[in-house]
């Protein structure tokens, strides 16, 4: 089991702490805006994130002033659970982390807009550090989010085969 609750706990920092970076380097930006590497950041590694923060997004109310307090209190949260093996709060966390992952990648697809190409060649729309990023965020959460419900399911089963033994008959 608690190989089970370190993966759901690995999943949801994975994303916690993939907003907290994007939430640093957009500070960043903000009081260094000479500094190439943070134009990077936000425009390349952490652009589902700029794509989040479009007012059209509904994920826009997540991003703010204390966002980066927050997404440190969450993955300290998410720490405290798993060190008191709450099954049930670190699975939460674990499927929390899986939406917010899937709604984020959906907000970065959508406000990209039609591929278009005047070429025969294909189009390599969707790569780069963001797709990797994306991908990541969406790989480890989705895991922790399977995790999470065979855990359950599993437990379920075994407490049912303890209340209902299924008596052996002797030849």
């Amino acid at each position: 089991m608690s190989r089970a609750l370190n993966a759901q706990t690995f999943g949801s920092l994975v994303v916690i702490g993939a907003f907290a970076g994007a939430e640093a380097s957009a500070a960043w930006l903000a009081a260094a805006p000479g500094s190439s590497l943070a134009w990077y950041l936000n425009l390349a590694v952490f652009r589902p994130f700029e794509a989040a923060r479009v007012e059209t997004s509904p994920l826009h109310v997540l991003f703010g002033i204390d966002a980066l307090r927050y997404a440190i209190v969450l993955a300290l949260i998410t720490l405290a659970v798993r060190a008191l093996r709450f099954r049930f709060g670190v699975a939460a966390i674990a499927n929390l982390s899986f939406v917010f992952a899937a709604a984020l990648a959906y907000a970065w697809l959508g406000l990209r807009g039609p591929l278009q190409a005047v070429s025969l060649k294909p189009v390599a729309a969707i790569q780069g550090p963001d797709f990797a990023m994306i991908t990541v965020m969406l790989g480890s959460s989705f895991l922790a989010f399977a995790i999470s419900h065979l855990s359950f399911a599993m437990h379920i089963r075994s407490e049912r085969r303890r209340s209902f033994p299924i008596p052996h008959h002797a030849p």
